[in-house]
């Protein structure tokens, strides 16, 4: 079954019913009204890609599409136009800033393929992680693997060991144990250390600020998610997002991750 995709749409009127039809249950589609809604959305909720029309309020969205990729540069965003010249240009400005997913109304907007399109490519960082856990997370039952890298991928949905053992089909006292005998150091420093690497990608976008990452990760208050990632790195989340690149993160969560 293909993993639910948040999306968060501005978008003409035309252009949302066909996305609608294209996502299907049980994708989330969310729509901004304006291009200040969809900034304050994207900073506070956990969002896979943003769908948008340079011109959907009528007028030539360039510098807009261009600042928003400027504060959020770690969101996927696909440009879905109708075939006008308005639009055209638009696109073609867009590209030559980097902006290269679009989508024609009408001519590639079918649903199989735009559901493709809009899938989730995955984070690099949360990728290069698993990576280097991935001689441990053979250790582990094949349930309990795909559990701990959905995760990874998905941190805002697992709050709680017991949440992961949920996942895997386990009870929590055998998870404590497979974990342990795969050489992982608790199931907490897991849980915790996927919502600290998503943190520190959000962190990392200009758009961002402390308080909005605390939101959209669900950490309940700015105090605990200060102390969590003190207890990780020994740092601030400010100072995490001025002084350390993502390799070093990286390195430093596996390490943190590994009992030996």
């Amino acid at each position: 079954m293909a993993a639910s995709v948040d999306v968060v749409a501005l978008l003409s009127p035309v252009l949302l019913t066909q996305l609608r039809v294209a996502l299907g249950h049980p994708h989330r589609l969310v729509v901004a009204g304006d291009w200040s809604e969809l900034d304050r959305l994207v900073r506070r909720t956990a969002v896979d890609v943003v769908v948008l029309d340079p011109c959907a309020d009528g007028c030539d969205g360039v510098a807009e599409v261009l600042g928003f990729l400027s504060r959020h540069p770690s969101v996927p965003v696909v440009t879905y136009v109708m075939l006008t010249p308005a639009s055209l240009r638009a696109v073609v400005e867009l590209a030559r800033h980097g902006l290269q997913q679009v989508v024609l109304h009408r001519f590639d907007d079918a649903p199989a393929r735009f559901r493709e399109l809009l899938s989730p490519p995955g984070d690099t960082l949360t990728e290069e992680l698993l990576t280097a856990l991935a001689p441990s997370l053979r250790r582990l039952p094949p349930a309990l693997e795909g559990a701990v890298k959905r995760m990874f991928r998905r941190p805002e949905l697992v709050w709680t060991a017991q949440d992961l053992a949920a996942a895997a089909g386990m009870p929590r006292r055998t998870l404590y144990r497979q974990l342990e005998a795969a050489g992982f150091a608790s199931p907490r420093r897991l849980v915790q250390a996927a919502r600290l690497l998503r943190a520190y990608v959000y962190l990392r976008d200009p758009g961002n600020l402390v308080e909005d990452v605390v939101v959209k990760l669900r950490y309940g208050s700015s105090h605990v998610f200060v102390r969590h990632t003190r207890e990780a790195c020994g740092l601030t989340p400010s100072v995490l997002r001025r002084e350390v690149e993502g390799a070093e993160f990286v390195a430093l969560l596996r390490r943190r991750l590994l009992a030996g």
